[in-house]
């Protein structure tokens, strides 16, 4: 065991400023190491973002290709429709590219909101216009009943594309 009492020797202050600035050059390359890694990185990850979005754009070419090929066959079925039907055979016509359009639609996961005799639903309906219930002695059981369709609302892949247009009851 040392004795207490001796004294240790101390480095001079030319040791310890040269320890400590053998220190410092040592600190500032490992900080100059990690701005180069961390310079790195953002350049990866702002490559990988580009990459991605363009990823993103390919794949939404991919899809509206595959939908614009079904609906060529609409339009080749308007066309042929204009050039070829008699006038009384023309609604006929309409009505058979109607549904072959629908059909295409609903082939993409499209869905109609059934709204008819409904209770509205702002999650699916949205109101453009109301009116006062016409019933004598009416209880209000009625209220917000779908009496109107202005347009139709759809569903995509169960999700709202856009809610349908209605004229609901109100009290």
């Amino acid at each position: 065991m040392e004795n207490i009492n001796e004294e240790k020797e101390l480095p001079t202050s030319e040791e310890t400023i040269e320890e400590l600035m053998e220190r410092i050059k040592a600190l500032e390359e490992e900080k100059e190491q990690y701005v180069d890694n961390l310079k790195r990185a953002k350049g990866d990850v702002l490559k990988m973002s580009v990459e991605f979005e363009k990823k993103i754009q390919e794949m939404e070419e991919i899809a509206n290709f595959q939908i614009v090929y079904y609906l060529v066959n609409v339009l080749d079925a308007f066309e042929l429709a204009f050039s070829q039907l008699p006038q009384d055979q023309i609604f006929q016509g309409f009505y058979m590219i109607y549904s072959q359009l629908k059909d295409i639609l609903q082939k993409f996961g499209l869905e109609e909101i059934d709204s008819e005799n409904k209770k509205f639903d702002p999650n699916f309906h949205e109101v453009i216009a109301s009116q006062k219930c016409s019933k004598e002695n009416c209880a209000g059981d009625d209220d917000g009943l779908i009496v109107g369709l202005f347009s139709k609302g759809y569903l995509f892949k169960g999700r709202v594309l856009r809610p349908a247009r209605v004229k609901i009851i109100n009290h």
